[in-house]
Parts: C-alpha cells; sequence; structure tokens
C-alpha cells in the first residue's frame, strides 16, 4: 500500500523550524557530531530488521551505504547501535512495506545497506533532494536526520538540506563498472565513548579488526587503525571491487598487541595514483585475512 503524500513537507513547516533551531543549538557541541534533521511524515515503527531495503527487482539505481556509528569523541565506534533507515521509491513515493528497514552495527561500529537510489518529489513548487531518513540509537539516545547526495541540483533551493547544519550529511557517491552507486554515511552520535573496562562495550574485539579509515571518502592522504588483541605479523592490503590487489600497504610488520595506526597516499612514491572508487581494505593477521571495510576514494 502508498502512502498518500498530501500536501508533502507543508505539514513539516513548522516542525522543520523548530528543527533548524534545535540545529542551531547543537553548534556548540563537538564538531563531529551529526546534527539532526525534520522525521517527516512517513515513519513507520517497526521496520523489519534487513540490509536489503528495496524489494526484488525495484526499478531504480542499485545503491550500496555503509558507515560507521561513532560517539561523540568522534573515534570510538559505537557498539549495536540500531540504524532505522527509510525513503522514496525510485518514483518519488513511500510505501510502508519497502524501502524501510533496521540494521545494527557491529563491534566495529559498521553497519551497512542496500537499496536503490531515492527518486524526488514535490515540496510545493520545489523537488526535494534525494536523500535518505535516519533514525539511530545506542545508550539511551537517540538522532533523527537526513542523509544527501553531493551534487544534487535541488539541495540549494531545498530549507533543510540547504542549512549549514547539514553540510555534513552531504556525501559523495562513486559509480563502479556495473553501475552501482556506492556511498559512505559515518554517524557520529552524542553518547560517552565507553572504555574497555565498561562491560559490553569498548573497542576490544577477541580478533584483529580495523577501527578507522579516516577521512573516508579520502582523496590525497589517509590513516587507518586496527587493534590487534595479540601479537601478529600483519599485512594491509587493498583490493578493488573486482577483488584484484590495487595497493600492499604493510606486508607481514610484526606488531604486539594494542592499538596500531599507519598512514597511506592515494599516490605513491612512483607517481601511481589510486583511481576514484570503491576498495575494500583488508587487514591480515598471521597471514590470514581477519577484517575488512570498504572505503571511497574520490
Amino acid at each position: 500500500m502508498k502512502i498518500e503524500r498530501r500536501e508533502t513537507l507543508r505539514v513539516l513547516s513548522l516542525s522543520g523550524a523548530a528543527a533548524l533551531l534545535g540545529l542551531r543549538a547543537s553548534e556548540s557541541k563537538a564538531q563531529c557530531l551529526t546534527t539532526d534533521d525534520i522525521l517527516g511524515p512517513f515513519y513507520i515503527p517497526g521496520a523489519p530488521e534487513t540490509p536489503q531495503l528495496a524489494p526484488a527487482g525495484a526499478p531504480g539505481t542499485p545503491l550500496f551505504i555503509t558507515g560507521t556509528v561513532y560517539a561523540r569523541d568522534c573515534e570510538t565506534p559505537v557498539r549495536n547501535a540500531k540504524v532505522d533507515v527509510w525513503h522514496a521509491n525510485d518514483g518519488g513515493g513511500y510505501e510502508d512495506g519497502h524501502y524501510r528497514g533496521v540494521v545494527f552495527a557491529g563491534d566495529n561500529g559498521q553497519y551497512s545497506f542496500q537499496t536503490i537510489l531515492p527518486g524526488k518529489y514535490l515540496n510545493g513548487a520545489q523537488f526535494r533532494p534525494r536523500h535518505f531518513h535516519y533514525k539511530v540509537s545506542a545508550m539511551d539516545t537517540e538522532l533523527t536526520t537526513q542523509v544527501y547526495f553531493e551534487g544534487d541540483t535541488s539541495i540549494p533551493a531545498d530549507p533543510w538540506a540547504s542549512s549549514p547544519a547539514a553540510a555534513g550529511r552531504i556525501i559523495p557517491l562513486s559509480e563502479d563498472q556495473s553501475g552501482n552507486l556506492h556511498g559512505v554515511a559515518d554517524i557520529y552520535l552524542d553518547v560517552e565513548p565507553l572504555t574497555n573496562s565498561q562491560e559490553g562495550q569498548g573497542f576490544s574485539p577477541a580478533q584483529p579488526a580495523l577501527r578507522h579509515i579516516m577521512p573516508n571518502p579520502m582523496s590525497a592522504e589517509g590513516r587507518v587503525q586496527a587493534f590487534l588483541p595479540a601479537a601478529a605479523s600483519v599485512g594491509l592490503l587493498l583490493f578493488n571491487l573486482n577483488g584484484k590487489l590495487a595497493r600492499e600497504i604493510i606486508r607481514n610488520q610484526k606488531l604486539p598487541a594494542g592499538m596500531h595506526q599507519w598512514e597511506f597516499r592515494a599516490e605513491t612514491r612512483h607517481g601511481l595514483r589510486l583511481q576514484p572508487g570503491v576498495y575494500i581494505l583488508q587487514l591480515q593477521a598471521d597471514g590470514r585475512p581477519a577484517d575488512s571495510k570498504r572505503f571511497i576514494v574520490v
């Protein structure tokens, strides 16, 4: 059953103004915190727990989103955060049974889902830009927000997407060789980073794990953080989406247990540069794959 749009976002004019006031109030908080945005009239509680939001065979461009939920210190992943997402279909309509779902962040704070690029719809005389609605919750804190896409010509005329507070929520999309789109949407919640001694939280997985690739997307240079629960011989390998090795960042580096960090550049000292696109960074421990994380080069 399709939800009728009625006057779409005219209903939200007053609540939108309140949301903008909330955004201004949050500007004094940590710079990395994800700002809030309007809920919209089409949220439905109790969405299914699934990483596949669009129904099979749905029209539209396939889109893969991944991201990490972080605490207010901007670097500690938040385990088991609930990420509730909903969006319009390819034609700009909202449906109560599709294009919505819940995923949970893993031990390293990562979440991901697959769907199609949302369609646009009229809000009065203007089209709303393509967007995802997010409701993210963890540790008794809930954030309601929206994610937009770089290059959308409807952003300047939209009062919510064009707000300065939304600048950090406009993400680039990268197209692979099959025509699929990929994006990274990290979420920074206003929650305390919990230490390893706090039961059930903190970043101390039992297996070697990637913690950060920053920035993501990256342009010229970035850094990688990984956690080792025990001493190991470590490798960092970079693959493209076709599984071809694109770069070997480190090889058989013997390291003690703990947190480690490496810096790398998109361009090598020989002048070879990673092409824009989506890559998989694989962490190896003692010659075996241990963890992987997706990131984008622009």
